[in-house]
């Protein structure tokens, strides 16, 4: 099981990226689904804020985000990422290690950076390459996801990353949440960015 307690400190409850992981489908602790709480927004992190303005949700902040973390890792292979408008948290195997994992995070600056070694990466976690997914369809997402999810005013967008898993019997998937203070809803996308399941809030 992952324990990346730190990366979950920097994540409202329906977006850990480790320990406990609830993103959809398998991630790299191997749960299969997620649940924010009420009040998950991105404000509530601990984290500064970026150097620079750049959208990390939009096409060319995803690309710059894969980019930057495949130079501080050395691969493009990552256990799980999570990516919000201002900064960015992935868990990438250790070279020469592939079942141990360290934490990077990226705000958007010219590298990310490494912020402490992680753990034991989950058994059946098969880590992901960010060069398979298509980034460039992640704005479309999103514009669905307001469309669809039943949350108007999100105070929280965020997009998370998956590993297929051996355990589960899961495809590598990318899922796009909204998130306001009553809790949360998210589309679930293959790598090609085409939706396979939509979970909307049932606000009654």
């Amino acid at each position: 099981m992952l324990t990346g307690v730190l990366v979950w400190t920097l994540l409202p409850d329906g977006g850990r990226a480790s320990d406990d992981t609830a993103g959809p489908r398998g991630t790299a602790s191997g749960s299969t689904k997620a649940t924010a709480s009420a009040g998950a927004s991105s404000s509530a992190s601990p984290v500064d804020a970026t150097a620079d303005a750049v959208d990390l949700l939009s096409a060319d902040g995803l690309h710059r985000t894969v980019a930057k973390l495949t130079e501080a890792t050395g691969g493009s292979k990552v256990a799980d990422l999570v990516v919000y408008g201002e900064y960015a948290v992935a868990t990438a195997p250790v070279p020469g290690r592939p079942k141990l994992y360290d934490r990077y995070i990226y705000r958007g600056a010219d590298v990310a950076v490494k912020f402490g070694p992680g753990g034991t990466i989950a058994q059946g976690t098969v880590p992901v390459d960010l060069n398979d997914f298509a980034w460039d369809a992640v704005p479309a997402l999103l514009t669905k996801a307001a469309r669809t999810l039943g949350i108007p005013q999100p105070t929280s967008r965020y997009l998370v990353v998956s590993p297929a898993s051996t355990t589960l019997d899961s495809d590598p998937t990318l899922s796009v949440y909204l998130s306001d203070e009553y809790g949360s809803a998210y589309l679930e996308a293959n790598a090609r960015g085409e939706v396979i399941e939509t979970h909307p809030r049932d606000d009654g």
